[in-house]
């Protein structure tokens, strides 16, 4: 078979892969969203999963926390008690707490965000502090206390102590590791990222945690 010829069917086999995977996407969204019976639900998430879940289910954004993350410090101290900590003006600081977000914004400016003195948050999918304070603003107005959810990953450092006291919150919530903790309720351990210190990236990659957590019963069943 000639260089030319074997190309030509790459290209032929990656164009059909892509049209399948597209449809299993489509198919997947289909399904939940019929199987959906909690629409108004708000999930605060510590990266942009939670966003996903509202695209998945084809919903208008029920929560602040899109296109940002939190170290894990921030996060907890955000989470246990979201109302006090929502009602604290938003405002920017120049430089970040955390080593590895200066070393990130080296190389791609985000606004950083606070929230008194001890809530960080980067918005990293922001390319402006007023853009960032607009979406904040507008999206906080739209939480359902009532009906939330709480995620939370491995993916931006956290130790026992706080991981314990997030198991313990009294809300629905979720912890997504690369590492099977015993002690630890809430966790889905994702097989994906078995050997590795860390999650990936559960947004892009969506399939990594959907065979191993079933999101729609979990927002179903409140649990």
């Amino acid at each position: 078979m000639s260089l030319k010829i074997f190309k030509k069917l790459k290209g032929y086999f990656l164009y059909f892969k892509s049209i399948y995977l597209q449809y299993i996407e489509i198919k997947y969204r289909h399904i939940q969203r019929k199987r959906l019976k909690n629409k108004d639900f708000t999930i605060i998430s510590n990266n942009c999963w939670g966003g996903r879940i509202y695209e998945d289910m084809g919903l208008p954004y029920k929560s602040p926390t899109i296109g940002l993350f939190f170290f894990a410090p921030c996060y907890i101290n955000f989470v246990k008690d979201i109302r006090s900590a929502i009602s604290l003006k938003l405002e920017f600081v120049d430089i970040s707490r955390y080593e590895k977000a200066q070393s990130l914004r080296s190389k791609q400016w985000y606004p950083v965000g606070k929230l008194g003195d001890d809530i960080e948050i980067h918005f990293l999918h922001y390319e402006s502090e007023a853009a960032a304070a607009d979406k904040w603003n507008r999206r906080k107005s739209r939480i359902n206390y009532d009906n939330l959810f709480i995620s939370f990953s491995d993916s931006e450092g956290y130790n026992i102590e706080s991981l314990k006291e997030f198991d313990n919150l009294p809300i629905p919530k979720v912890f997504f590791s690369s590492k099977k903790i015993n002690c630890i309720k809430s966790l889905v351990w994702l097989k994906a990222y078995k050997n590795k210190n860390h999650i990936g990236d559960i947004y892009t990659f969506p399939w990594s945690y959907r065979f191993r957590f079933d999101v729609v019963k979990w927002l179903n069943n409140k649990v």
